[in-house]
């Protein structure tokens, strides 16, 4: 009597196993399965770890320009030179580099008759407002009314005076990057703040 062997057929459970150990013995191609089950989280950490570098590099060269432009107001000289909110806004940008878009950029200046005046519930009153963050709690950025023609004078007050100066710059790269979510605007891109507090020197006034 013929075997099942010899008829050409093996057992189901026999086949499956013989192609089992033949695809489990087979390593071609591993390297680039390996290499697709990593690729995403790699490509992901090398965009996340690009986006906080450029973070820091903007966020520096704001702040560094906000230090520089800032000491014009300490100093008296912005008075002086009778210097006004869009030049004040400009000196910013400049000092801060040229991928700085100055169009995305907004200055709000305060000056404050005491430090007391900047906690809440404490004496003394700011003019014309206590300092206010860039955005509000929906991620809508928050628009300054000052006239680009009026003397930063009319904000910062006079001499030995408590200054606040907060540079609010909308930076859209993060709306650009792709999965990885960096903003805290609605549009997807990050306001990015800078403020100083200092109190004037009491330069004499003119």
């Amino acid at each position: 009597m013929p075997t099942a062997r010899r008829m050409g057929f093996l057992p189901r459970s026999l086949r499956f196993n013989r192609l089992l150990r033949r695809w489990t013995s087979d390593d071609r191609g591993s390297t680039a399965l390996e290499f697709s089950s990593v690729a995403i989280p790699f490509l992901m950490f090398i965009l996340g770890f690009i986006g906080c570098a450029i973070y820091f590099f903007v966020s520096n060269s704001l702040e560094k320009g906000m230090d520089q432009t800032s000491r014009l107001i300490r100093t008296g000289e912005a008075v002086s030179k009778k210097m006004t909110v869009n030049q004040f806004k400009q000196s910013i940008c400049d000092g801060a580099g040229s991928w700085i878009d100055c169009n995305k950029l907004q200055i709000d200046t305060v000056h404050c008759d005491s430090w007391s005046a900047l906690s809440d519930g404490g004496g003394g009153t700011c003019t014309p407002y206590k300092p206010k963050p860039c955005i509000d709690s929906s991620g809508v950025p928050l628009t300054n009314s000052a006239p680009g023609t009026d003397l930063i004078a009319i904000y910062s007050g006079t001499a030995s005076d408590v200054v606040i100066v907060t540079a609010c710059y909308q930076w859209d790269f993060t709306s650009k990057l792709p999965i990885i979510k960096l903003g805290n605007m609605s549009n997807g891109s990050m306001m990015l703040q800078s403020a100083t507090a200092f109190r004037s020197e009491p330069y004499p006034e003119s």
